[in-house]
């Protein structure tokens, strides 16, 4: 009896140390963050901001507290939550073409669409290979009165935040 007891036990300790090594991330590894996230001086959302880095940025992970993450950020230590936190390198790129994340010059002249219809006709002849197929749809799409004061209303009562 006693025997069996030292085992259960023994087999206990090892099941429960195999569960807390799954789940937590090795310590002084290298991560990476999946979006822009603050870097904070207690693992709370309430703790006090010291930084913000940006997606990709490369962090040593140091211990974990829960859903937290203490890291070494550059030459400050702080808190992340772990769901922004990422093993591998975020790669912000389809196939080998890299995403961008500014607007080109002729994007910016089909998003202006408030100018006249004299720039936007100078628009048209300056960039003759341009589509503006979907400006076009856009402008000849109409929004009645009393469907805009509808979306309004639905917003306040249905709790839109």
């Amino acid at each position: 009896m006693k025997k069996t007891m030292r085992r259960i036990l023994v087999y206990m300790t090892v099941l429960g140390a195999c569960l807390l090594l799954a789940t937590v991330l090795p310590a002084n590894t290298t991560m990476h963050t999946l979006k822009d996230v603050v870097l904070r001086d207690s693992p709370s959302f309430l703790g006090k901001p010291l930084e913000t880095l940006g997606g990709g940025a490369s962090i040593v992970l140091m211990s974990e507290e829960g859903e937290w993450a203490k890291v070494q950020a550059g030459e400050k230590q702080g808190w992340l939550p772990t769901s922004a936190l990422r093993a591998k390198p975020v790669s912000l790129q389809v196939g080998a073409t890299r995403i961008g994340t500014g607007a080109q010059a002729s994007e910016v002249a089909l998003a202006g669409k408030g100018f006249s219809q004299n720039t936007e006709a100078s628009q048209r002849a300056k960039n003759p290979s341009m589509d503006f197929a979907t400006v076009d749809r856009m402008e000849s799409f109409v929004v009645s009165r009393e469907d805009r004061l509808a979306f309004l209303k639905a917003g306040r009562e249905g709790g839109a935040q």
